[in-house]
């Protein structure tokens, strides 16, 4: 299993301390809290008492946490996994007050793959979906780079050498791009990897939008495939790959990370 250490408050090749795991069993088991408010004493505030009691509990209804230690150990939930444009390629994402949570699984994560030192998970993120701001285009490695979906604009993205030699955070500013992070809060075993992103660096926002695939940069080897949802795009080598969906995060929603309802755009 492969560890990196971080040198930002958190990230890095071997994780720091990480809350403890809850009981991945259902997709209630993964929300902070239950929603449920006290009984109101009986007769004290009759049917006008129920009523408020129910919009209580409405309005107390937990917003969607789970959080992951970042072990190598798959402990991401079912609600938590994703399709990808390849078969035998899945993926994982959720978050609790601290990280946002990415995990894949496939036989490119495995550090013994063919091209393992040109091959790289990308995860893009969107401060504020739907506004267009910031990168409409990815980074472009050898001759590929992405078209990123309608009302997407990347401020910041997390990439992973599957080789395990490299990984950083990189932020975008005035056209370019630098690096904010090197070395990645990650672990692996086999071809299962996950990784944390500090919320600390998304700012006040209570959305965000995540784009993720993996790409081959070797020359006459270039290839894109393994993008968050099927359908997505078509997998191969293209110069200006056209990704058209991405997940949008509510951090404030009670529902899940795979809710259909979290498609965008």
């Amino acid at each position: 299993m492969t560890r990196l250490l971080l040198v930002l408050p958190v990230l890095a090749a071997c994780s720091s301390s990480q809350s403890p795991k809850l009981d991945a069993g259902t997709v209630d088991d993964a929300r902070v809290g239950d929603g449920a408010v006290p009984d109101a004493p009986p007769d004290a505030m009759g049917t006008r008492g129920d009523a408020m009691g129910d919009a209580m509990g409405d309005a107390m209804e937990q917003a969607y946490r789970h959080t992951i230690t970042i072990d190598g150990t798959d402990d991401f939930v079912t609600a938590e996994r994703f399709p990808t444009t390849t078969a035998g390629f899945g993926a994982r994402i959720t978050w609790d007050d601290d990280h946002v949570f990415v995990a894949y699984q496939g036989p490119d994560l495995d550090p013994s793959a063919e091209d393992a030192g040109t091959k790289w998970l990308f995860v893009y993120l969107d401060l504020d979906p739907g506004a267009a701001t910031g990168a409409t285009q990815s980074q472009t490695y050898n001759t590929q780079h992405a078209v990123l979906p309608t009302g997407f604009g990347a401020e910041l993205y997390a990439r992973w050498k599957c080789d395990g030699t490299y990984s950083s955070i990189e932020q975008h500013d005035a056209g370019t791009w630098s690096s904010v992070v090197t070395g990645l809060t990650a672990a692996r075993t086999g071809d299962f990897l996950e990784i944390a992103i500090p919320r600390s660096l998304l700012g006040t926002s209570s959305t965000l939008g995540v784009v993720t695939w993996m790409i081959n940069e070797r020359g006459f080897a270039e290839s894109s495939w393994a993008g968050l949802y099927d359908g997505n795009f078509a997998d191969g080598y293209a110069t200006s790959l056209a990704i058209t969906k991405y997940l949008r995060v509510d951090f404030t929603s009670p529902n899940a990370p795979n809710d259909p309802g979290n498609e965008a755009p």
